[in-house]
C-alpha cells in the first residue's frame, strides 16, 4: 500500500513537470514568433528586383533567393485571383523575375511576359 506522503511527493513531482513543460512551450513560442517577425522585416524593408535562384519551404513559410543577393527572403504568400490561384512555392521557378518594392503589399512574379501578383500575410504582433 502506498503511503500518503509518497502520494503527495508524486503529486508535487507531477505538478513540477507540468510547470516546466508550460514554461518551455511559452519560451519556444516567443522565440519562434520573434524569428518570424525578424524574417518578415528583412523581406518587407528590402527592394527586390532580380532573377529567382530557388524557392523552398522553411519554418512554414516560403523562402526564396535572388541571384546576386546573399540573403534569403521569407514570406507567407496568399493564393488568389491576382495570381490565377497558383501556389507560389510550386509556380515560381528558377529564372523568373521577382519584383517587390520596400514596404509594398504586393510581390510580383514575371514569367513568360505575364505578371502574377502575390499579397502576403504579415506576422501577428
Amino acid at each position: 500500500m502506498i503511503s500518503s506522503s509518497l502520494k503527495m511527493k508524486r503529486t508535487y513531482f507531477s505538478i513540477a513537470i507540468l510547470i516546466i513543460i508550460f514554461i518551455y512551450l511559452f519560451i519556444a513560442q516567443k522565440i519562434g514568433g520573434n524569428r518570424e517577425e525578424k524574417l518578415f522585416i528583412r523581406f518587407d524593408t528590402t527592394n527586390i528586383n532580380g532573377k529567382l535562384e530557388y524557392v523552398k519551404i522553411r519554418y512554414h513559410l516560403c523562402v526564396f533567393k535572388i541571384e546576386g543577393i546573399d540573403d534569403e527572403f521569407y514570406f507567407d504568400p496568399i493564393t488568389s485571383s491576382l495570381n490565377d490561384n497558383k501556389l507560389f512555392e510550386y509556380f515560381a521557378k528558377k529564372g523568373d523575375s521577382i519584383i517587390k518594392k520596400a514596404h509594398s503589399e504586393i510581390l510580383k512574379v514575371k514569367k513568360n511576359d505575364e505578371i502574377y501578383q502575390y499579397k502576403f500575410r504579415r506576422p501577428n504582433k
